[in-house]
């Protein structure tokens, strides 16, 4: 449907089980219709690009209740509405989303696991109360629309609960952590085992793709014996099974994969334990020594990894971790997502964008998407393994970042703060409740950088996409220092709105220690006290308030060598000498746009 307004219907209110009589006399002009699909008019014949073709002048259009006939409305018509009630619309056909998506995961039947728990806490989003409510203070502008609000906000905290309620529920069924960490280690430890090199060379005793594992596309992966023993095994032992009742399902499920596969290479075999005279041919023997031999590989194998089983007990204190790459809802993050039943810290700031580009992805049913850095209270024998595990690796920059213990107390914001602005130097309220005066550190920038090219408009003499063009390739930098510069900025948005920018400003909270830095992203809103600044184009925008703003300039290099989605979001900003020292050692120079790094 149209991008203008969300999909909503009555059977999206039913499953809600509430009544909005103000929503559903909402009317538009429309032609069309009679069978047909329904037009939004236009006030003359004159089209621009994308209009739909069919679109009839409003002479011929008449009013019908937009909740009736949404889903029979053209798809390139825009459906445009006043404000209070597209607010309105769109928290409605929010919480109808979400409500629909709860039901669908409380009939799901699949087996219950961490990776899908973190999954169903991460439709929950960074922001979503917070964009909810303030749909609901747009709607209730309008005093016809008051009761509908009021319905809305109830229904939504409605849904929080039982979001939280079935969440909960989820949890206790999915495998005990401790026992699964304990199981995860066995399986690592025994790789090198001889039980482990045995059931490769029954994997190569067949030679054959698997009968279990199938694709979608492409050919189907070959048979491992040993990502089959253990797996099963792994699951079945963090789900609480005994070790009697976990090597029967290991064995159930080899024989779903072994049972009257022919041997197509002999030499894998071990020493014959029967003659061959008793069999019609050598392959008919070579069938019946590999019956014999794989259960018995197969009870080894399970036996060995009991041997190296041994469930972690959960002594250690809590302590805070800072993890990047959150939520973790990837198929790699499977064996790390038992980290989202541990409640979050503080705020979540941006760290990259997800793209789903390869099958590993694709086929494990990870989504596209921003992510972020969050900091997490975990259990501290878990956060002490993840320490261990992540220095055994290297080359691979950390992904987590252990801090002190967890106090469950105001202490503990304080110290998740510290830890966020070592991913991302500027957190939501940075600057807020501060007059809206610059401080001199800021004033001196602000001079030293206008010593450089600053981009101006005169009237007359050039035209506003030129200047844009010269913010946006780095040849200029906007620098706010009274209404005018606001005006500018706010003229040349329709042209630089897409671009990638970069934002020089002082970090830190009130009060605190500050930091100079350098923010990548796209310029979102323009406020008269602030700018709302997306990092990277891909995440919600933050509020910088505009004492804070040393200047705005291009980033044309911003994702040079290196791929879209490992581009940095922000860099130290090297601080410029004072406005005198710089002239007394440039001069008669122009200083061009100073650079921060290799961006400009």
């Amino acid at each position: 449907m149209t991008d203008s307004l969300p999909s909503l219907d009555t059977s999206g209110l039913t499953t809600l089980g509430i009544a909005l009589p103000a929503l559903a006399a909402i009317r538009v002009a429309l032609t069309g219709g009679r069978g047909a699909k329904f037009h939004v008019p236009v006030s003359d014949l004159r089209r621009g690009y994308g209009d739909c073709r069919y679109a009839k002048p409003s002479t011929d259009a008449a009013t019908f209740a937009l909740l009736e006939v949404f889903g029979d409305v053209c798809k390139k018509c825009a459906i445009v509405l006043p404000d209070p009630a597209d607010a309105l619309w769109r928290a409605a056909a929010f919480a109808t989303r979400r409500a629909a998506a709860l039901e669908r995961a409380r009939n799901d039947t699949a087996v219950r696991t961490w990776l899908g728990y973190a999954r169903l806490t991460a439709r929950h989003q960074t922001g979503d109360d917070e964009q909810f409510a303030a749909w609901l203070t747009r709607a209730r502008t309008d005093r016809k629309l008051a009761r509908d609000a009021r319905t809305l906000a109830a229904v939504w905290k409605c849904l929080a609960a039982d979001t939280t309620g079935f969440l909960e529920e989820y949890a206790a069924g999915c495998p005990a952590v401790d026992a699964f960490n304990g199981a995860r280690d066995a399986v690592r430890r025994s790789q090198g085992s001889p039980e482990r090199h045995a059931l490769d060379q029954v994997s190569a005793a067949v030679a054959r793709t698997s009968r279990t594992r199938t694709r979608m596309f492409g050919p189907d992966p070959d048979l491992d014996v040993w990502q089959v023993v253990s797996g099963v095994w792994l699951a079945s032992r963090s789900q609480g099974a005994s070790a009697g009742r976990g090597a029967e399902l290991v064995r159930a499920a080899a024989a779903r994969e072994l049972d009257g596969v022919p041997v197509v290479d002999v030499t894998r075999l071990p020493p014959p334990s029967t003659g061959g005279g008793a069999h019609a041919s050598p392959a008919a023997w070579a069938d019946h020594e590999f019956a014999l031999w794989w259960p018995r590989a197969v009870a080894e194998a399970c036996r060995r990894l009991e041997e190296e089983f041994e469930a972690e007990s959960a002594q250690a204190p809590t302590r805070l971790l800072l993890v990047h790459d959150w939520p973790l809802t990837g198929a790699r993050d499977a064996p790390v997502a038992y980290l989202a039943a541990s409640p979050v810290v503080g705020p979540v700031v941006p760290h990259g964008y997800r793209r789903v580009d390869d099958y590993v992805s694709w086929s494990g049913g990870d989504s596209a998407g921003p992510s972020y850095s969050a900091v997490i209270a975990a259990p501290g024998h878990l956060v002490a393994k993840l320490e261990k595990e992540q220095a055994a690796v290297r080359d691979t920059p950390p992904r987590f970042v252990a801090a002190g213990r967890s106090t469950g107390r105001r202490a503990d914001l304080e110290a998740a703060k510290r830890l966020l602005r070592t991913a991302f130097p500027f957190l939501p309220g940075d600057g807020d409740g501060e007059p809206a005066v610059p401080s001199p550190q800021v004033q001196e920038q602000r001079r030293a950088r206008a010593a450089g090219h600053r981009i101006h408009l005169i009237a007359g003499d050039e035209r506003p996409y030129r200047v844009a063009s010269a913010l946006t390739d780095g040849y200029g930098s906007w620098i706010p220092e009274g209404s005018g510069d606001l005006e500018l900025l706010e003229e040349l948005l329709p042209w630089v709105h897409r671009r990638v920018l970069r934002l020089d400003a002082w970090c830190g909270p009130a009060g605190g220690e500050k930091v100079w830095a350098s923010l990548f992203g796209t310029l979102d809103t323009i406020e008269g006290t602030g700018l709302g600044f997306s990092p990277a184009g891909r995440h919600r925008p933050v509020r910088v308030p505009l004492h804070r703003v040393v200047a705005l300039t291009g980033a044309p290099r911003w994702d040079d060598q290196h791929p879209y989605r490992t581009a940095s979001l922000w860099e130290p900003y090297e601080a410029l000498p004072p406005l005198q020292e710089t002239a007394a050692r440039e001069r008669g120079r122009i200083r061009a746009v100073p650079s921060s790094g290799d961006s400009r």
